[in-house]
């Protein structure tokens, strides 16, 4: 059985042990602990800072009933008795009065209703707070003077008579404060010391300041005011609040408002909900009061033609001494008024439907439309045509305020209103007609009658047809006066609509959430540095572990050689019982495993990829060890190009085996002994300009094969062969090859030609050590106790164990073990036990 083979019975299978597995992953973690609290402190540290600057957002909400026809929430018999005056005959829809309260014409209203006109503040380092409603001073405006808008005046009161004023940052706008018309002033602030009261006045502002709450005042504290557009405030508040159904069986909605000013915000809904609900009554009573006025108009006429009527029957009477007028004269006046009275009532549903005819053709508010059956029109179309037209032309409002004109939905409501508009024309045009034959067939009837009234006598004649325009009159007055009546008994039983359920109140703060914040902050802290963990392992290359060194080849590991802590290179010689020196010793050792004993193989090249992986430190300790071990060991320097051995042991370079090579010396001269027993070192010497020529001579041949009879081991320190080819030229002539690889310096592929030279030469005793482990980064991996020392009775035994978890453990000595130095370890690895 060769080498390798022998090698691999063994090399220790990994422990399938859940246990040790769970270890190996939470020992892997933890080797990047450090990072991980950083990360957490960081995140806390910023959660805090939001928490504690940022500024403060509440929700604020208020319920709001709108009333649904024929809905359980309506106001059954008062809405009954309005729509049998047909004066009201409206419907109403929950998702039209929503758009239509978050209107921007609403929002406008509201602001009228509202004190939002001057801003008031204290400021602070990071934020500033809005004194509302109860702030400390108070502005008058002068509202003859026009005013800057959108400036922040900033006021430090010295004392209860004086303040500073200033401006720091300013957008100005100057306008009318009545008009808000628009102004080409500049404005220039005269900034300075001003009296409490006075009079405060420049080009293109005049206010006076107040206090009004002495004992809240902060003196050197930093206020603030600002005064606020019409425009700028409706342009803030439009669209900031949101108004939804509570749930699909009611007409309840809920108004909310997320803000930085809580009591704004209360105010402006609240506020909301009462404008609302005026609009409605005002709406209801526009309509009936162009109702009335629609009446008054006639009444005038009407009522003097019954005065001069009045006035005539009572003189007539008076000069010709008639009271009474014949059964006959009675019979003919009955009949002419009969048909007087229909003509009459058909002469006034004439006008209405002029007056309709004109309200359509000049576009007016057709909401504010009088509804026909008020003239007693009991035309069903009619009155059907004009409902649809003022719910069309109401929905149009709606649209109008979210969207452009050109909007498809807008221009089809257009043409909606459009085709209504025609199609009642030419019904009135219609019905126009029907009146004027029939008030032409009652004049026919009334002339037939007026022929009988001329056979009575003169007298009676002049008395019958004063008192018959006198009783049309009075009649017709009459009848108008009940429609008016009616008109306002409907406007004065109107009530609205809608009902406030709940007035606006602070829900919760909603903004920052601070334990949501913290929470976040904790997993932000563990996720972030785990991310970049991973995409670091990911994209890693370097050889950070067993596990990855094994990835890469099958080589077999014959040492690992812990992180040195000391000042010293030469840790054998100077710190003989520390855990770095106790892994050469088993380095030692297991060069037994890989020769199998053998004798004759006493030369060990040790060489790496690159340069900085550890050659020289593996080769001086190594050779250290085996030589306070009883072993005559030589070390030489055979990097000809970069010698360092000589620096370490303190010895003379100027002459050395280059000296040798090119025939100058002798080898007695180049052999030079140590301060440790049994160890010599050949030095490189000078640097030689043909480095690979001389170690590939015959005589470094002859100079080694010489050497093997008088040492028993010879250890060659040689360049990496990842940069010359002098290592790979010297391994033919040694017995043990040993390659280093440096923890998180060496990289993947840098295995690619030892493993070369290793799948050829299967002969080869070809191990690998790995070199400067650092416990805190080796993801699970640890040494077993070392120990070493004398007893009383002798014994001798090596241990080997390896995987994560596990250890090397050697010892020799003569009855119980010695002291070692240990190693320090965290308190979570003495826990884990790795």
């Amino acid at each position: 059985m060769n080498n390798k083979q022998d090698f691999k019975e063994f090399t220790p299978i990994n422990s399938s042990d859940a246990s040790k597995n769970f270890k190996t992953l939470i020992g892997k973690f933890l080797g990047y602990l450090p990072y991980y609290i950083l990360s957490i402190v960081l995140s806390f540290l910023i959660a805090f800072l939001v928490n504690r600057y940022s500024s403060e957002k509440y929700l604020v909400k208020g319920y709001f009933l709108i009333k649904e026809k024929g809905g359980r929430n309506s106001f059954e018999g008062m809405d009954n008795f309005i729509q049998g005056l047909q004066l009201l005959n409206t419907s109403k829809n929950v998702e039209n009065e929503i758009q239509l309260m978050s209107s921007r014409m609403v929002t406008n209203e509201t602001i009228q209703n509202c004190d939002f006109n001057i801003d008031y503040f204290l400021r602070g380092q990071i934020k500033k707070i809005d004194l509302y409603p109860n702030s400390p001073f108070t502005v008058l405006v002068d509202s003859s003077h026009v005013q800057t808008y959108g400036v922040s005046y900033l006021i430090k009161f010295i004392n209860e008579s004086e303040f500073n004023l200033y401006v720091k940052e300013a957008k100005p706008i100057v306008l009318d404060p009545k008009t808000q018309a628009l102004y080409n002033v500049p404005f220039v602030l005269t900034e300075g010391k001003f009296k409490v009261g006075e009079l405060v006045k420049g080009n293109s502002y005049a206010f006076r300041i107040y206090i009004t709450l002495p004992e809240s005042i902060k003196y050197g504290e930093e206020y603030a005011f600002v005064f606020n557009s019409k425009k700028s405030l409706v342009n803030k508040y439009a669209g900031s609040f949101k108004i939804k159904p509570i749930n699909k069986q009611t007409s309840v909605v809920e108004i909310f408002k997320e803000g930085l000013w809580p009591e704004k915000d209360v105010k402006f809904i609240n506020t909301l909900m009462e404008t609302y609900i005026q609009k409605g009554l005002y709406d209801k009573n526009q309509i009936s009061m162009n109702t009335i006025t629609f009446i008054d108009k006639y009444l005038v006429s009407i009522t003097d033609s019954l005065q001069f009527f009045e006035d005539r029957l009572q003189n007539f009477r008076i000069q010709n001494k008639l009271v009474d007028i014949s059964i006959q004269g009675k019979n003919l006046m009955e009949n002419l008024y009969d048909l007087e009275k229909k003509k009459a009532e058909e002469e006034i549903k004439i006008k209405y439907y002029a007056y309709l005819n004109e309200y359509l053709h000049k576009n007016k508010d057709l909401d504010k439309l009088a509804a026909p059956s008020i003239m007693g029109i009991p035309d069903p179309l009619l009155n059907q045509l004009v409902a649809k037209l003022v719910q069309l032309y109401a929905e149009k409002l709606i649209l109008t305020q979210s969207m452009e004109r050109i909007n498809p939905a807008l221009l089809e409501k257009d043409k909606s209103i459009d085709l209504i508009k025609a199609t009642i024309l030419e019904n009135i045009k219609n019905i126009q007609n029907n009146s004027k034959i029939l008030i032409a067939d009652i004049s026919n009837r009334i002339n037939g009658f007026e022929g009988q009234v001329s056979t009575l006598p003169e007298k009676e004649q002049k008395l019958l047809n004063i008192e018959r325009k006198y009783k049309l009159n009075d009649k017709l007055l009459t009848y108008l006066l009940e429609k008016k009546a009616e008109a306002g008994i409907a406007g004065a039983a109107n009530i609205s609509d809608n009902k406030i359920v709940d007035n606006a109140v602070v829900i919760m703060k909603t903004s920052p959430k601070t334990g949501m914040n913290y929470l976040f902050s904790i997993i932000f802290g563990l996720v972030i540095p785990l991310v970049v963990i991973f995409f670091i392992e990911f994209f890693d290359n370097r050889i950070n572990n067993h596990s990855i060194l094994q990835s890469v080849t099958s080589i077999p590991i014959v040492g690992n050689i812990p992180h040195n802590n000391k000042k010293s290179t030469l840790v054998i010689a100077n710190h003989p019982k520390a855990a770095v020196s106790e892994s050469f010793r088993n380095l030692r050792s297991n060069m037994n495993f890989i020769t199998k004993n053998k004798s004759g193989c006493n030369t060990i090249l040790v060489t790496s990829t690159v340069s900085g992986e550890g050659k020289t430190f593996i080769s001086m300790n190594l050779a250290s060890v085996l030589a306070i071990g009883g072993f005559k060991t030589l070390l030489i320097g055979v990097d000809l190009r970069k010698p360092k051995i000589f620096q370490d042991f303190k010895l003379d370079n100027h002459i050395g085996l280059t000296n040798y090579l090119i025939g100058k010396v002798g080898k007695n001269d180049i052999i030079q002994n140590t301060l440790t027993p049994n160890l010599s070192i050949i030095t490189a010497g000078p640097t030689p300009p043909n480095p690979s020529e001389l170690i590939m001579s015959d005589e470094f041949k002859n100079l080694i094969a010489e050497l093997k009879s008088d040492f028993d081991f010879i250890v060659l320190d040689t360049p990496p062969i990842g940069l010359v080819a002098d290592g790979l030229d010297l391994m033919p002539h040694t017995d043990i090859i040993l390659y280093v690889v440096r923890q998180r310096i060496s990289r993947k592929n840098y295995l690619n030609m030892i493993n070369d030279i290793y799948s050829q030469e299967q002969e080869k005793n070809v191990g690998l050590v790995f070199n400067d482990i650092n416990f805190a980064n080796v993801y699970g991996y640890g040494y077993g106790s070392y120990g070493y020392g004398y007893g009383n009775n002798y014994g001798y035994g090596y241990g080997y164990g390896y995987g994560y978890g596990y250890g090397y453990g050697y010892g020799y000595g003569y009855g119980n073990y010695g002291e070692i130095e240990q190693e320090k370890k965290p308190v979570w690895k003495r826990i884990l036990g790795i």
